[in-house]
């Protein structure tokens, strides 16, 4: 078996002729060896790496060139007179050496210079082979002086980067003649931390499969319908048990509404947005009234009956394994007691969840236990992953659990800032997203994730069993990813995703990182 390295064994036969050709000088196979080279550059760093190679042991010169083989056989058979049109990275180096390795010649161009002295270089050398940057390859193919230039000995063109659109290929191929090979470039830490939360969140939804088994999306849209229907009946009727809205042709104030009605001061912003929702669904008109402002004009009185009857599809929808009974019951109570409720008589109960929310919770607690074990699995500082969640629900909640199952990752559980930096944020929304996402990214280390659930769909049934005053900023889902992304996260996805049963429910995960 041989001893010589078989890269020093090509460069010694090269002997004298032209190994690497740089700002017009040319390095000998000989001279490479020796050490040879001008400073800096790519041919600095190959006459270091043919130095490295040299002294190495056989059995490692042997390791090290089988990439190099690899690369030199795409290049294939001689002559190669390759021009190398990179910057100094891992992959030109190896790209050079590989020609070396080969027989040919490298030569060591500007990847800066204008394109049409790269071209002309290029033809001057009777360039047989060029890799370069994908960006770079779309400017030179799209020269205009490009057939100015004798490019008829080059035969193949290794472009670097990330995959390339087909319109562009073909515009090259067309414009040089050559065969293209593409080169996907080596991941950047932006790029591994990307794949890694995708493949985070391509596991916490397999392991949320199991929470959506049998529930489609025209069951889903049914119910919301049914829902919506019924809650707007409730407010109408309760508002014409207060002898408003009962005429078609007669016009009220929001004013003259609430005084009519005797809504209680603090029932008032709940009593504005339902003459808002009632209007924007078409139960009721409204319309300029000049001074006195928008005049809301009702519609045929409903009955209590009517009322009742309303909830009944809801509920048929919604027992067919949407969710448990309470939480609809809960709205179908809360909405029998509207008269008292604006009025003061009745005390408003505490504010509740949109029911359409309890038919996620199961999904949407899936997938976020699993991106949190996820993340703290994949932590390897030897400092504790420090973990906040704002808003817990209780003590043991669905973070806390996922940082206690066994084996127990290294991590600080923070139920509330402490003035530092955390690998990981889990949020649930409750300001609007520029300003939600303005107060959460902050809060994030370098390299750190944020998983926040918010509502994208407005939820009528809140109009009940809500606050007067709203706490849920519902916004659609391009809304939020594009505050994150402006607040400082590159990546934003979006669980579940389009098209999925469960994002009908309006309610998703955001799961984001940082750089």
């Amino acid at each position: 078996m041989p001893t010589t390295p078989a890269l020093v064994s090509a460069l010694r036969e090269l002997g004298d002729r032209p190994a690497v050709v740089a700002d017009g000088r040319a390095i000998s196979g000989i001279g490479l060896l020796l050490g040879v080279s001008p400073p800096g550059g790519l041919p600095r760093a190959l006459a270091e790496r043919v130095a490295q190679h040299a002294a190495l042991a056989p059995s490692a010169a042997r390791a090290a060139e089988q990439r190099l083989r690899y690369w030199a056989g795409v290049l294939g058979p001689p002559p190669i007179r390759h021009t190398v049109l990179h910057p100094v990275t891992e992959l030109a180096v190896e790209l050079a050496l590989a020609t070396l390795l080969a027989g040919g010649t490298v030569h060591c161009g500007d990847p800066d210079q204008q394109p049409d002295r790269q071209l002309a270089a290029v033809a001057a050398h009777g360039t047989t082979h060029l890799s370069l940057p994908s960006a770079l390859l779309w400017r030179l193919s799209r020269q205009p002086d490009l057939a100015a230039h004798d490019l008829g000995a080059l035969r193949l063109v290794l472009h670097v980067g990330p995959e390339p659109r087909q319109e562009d290929v073909y515009a090259a191929v067309d414009a040089l003649g050559a065969v293209l090979a593409h080169v996907r470039a080596p991941d950047s830490n932006a790029e591994t931390a990307d794949r890694r939360l995708r493949a985070a969140a391509d596991a916490a939804t397999a392991a949320a499969w199991k929470h959506s088994i049998g529930i489609t999306a025209d069951q889903v849209h049914d119910f919301g319908t049914h829902l919506d229907r019924a809650v707007l009946r409730a407010l109408l009727h309760a508002l014409q048990q207060h002898g408003v809205l009962t005429d078609p042709e007669r016009g009220h104030s929001e004013a003259e509404i609430l005084a009519t009605a005797m809504v209680a001061p603090a029932q008032r912003p709940r009593v504005s947005r339902w003459l808002d929702a009632l209007a924007r669904h078409g139960l009721i008109t409204r319309h300029d009234g000049g001074a006195q402002g928008p005049l809301h004009a009702g519609g045929p009185e409903l009955g209590a009956a009517e009322a009742r009857d309303a909830w009944r599809p809801a509920v048929e929808a919604w027992a067919d394994g949407l969710g448990p009974a309470a939480p609809l019951d809960r709205v179908r109570r809360g909405a029998l007691q509207l008269p008292r409720l604006i009025t003061g008589e009745a005390t408003p109960h505490p504010a509740s969840a949109p029911v359409r929310w309890y038919a996620a919770r199961g999904y949407l607690g899936a997938t976020l236990g699993t991106l949190v074990r996820a993340t703290a699995e994949a932590h390897t500082g030897p400092a504790p992953l420090r973990v906040l969640e704002l808003d817990p629900e209780g003590a043991d909640t669905t973070v806390s659990r996922a940082l206690a199952a066994r084996p127990r990752p290294n991590a600080e559980h923070h139920p509330s800032p402490d003035g530092g930096r955390y690998d990981l944020v889990v949020a649930a929304a409750t300001r609007p997203p520029q300003e939600e996402s303005a107060a959460l990214v902050p809060l994030l280390a370098p390299g750190g994730r944020l998983l926040l659930l918010a509502p994208t769909a407005e939820q009528l049934d809140l109009l009940i069993t809500g606050p007067a005053r709203p706490q849920h900023c519902a916004r659609p889902e391009e809304q939020w990813r594009a505050a994150l992304t402006a607040a400082g996260c590159p990546t934003v996805l979006t669980l579940p995703e389009d098209g999925h049963p469960m994002g009908l429910l309006g309610q998703r995960l955001f799961a984001a990182r940082v750089d």
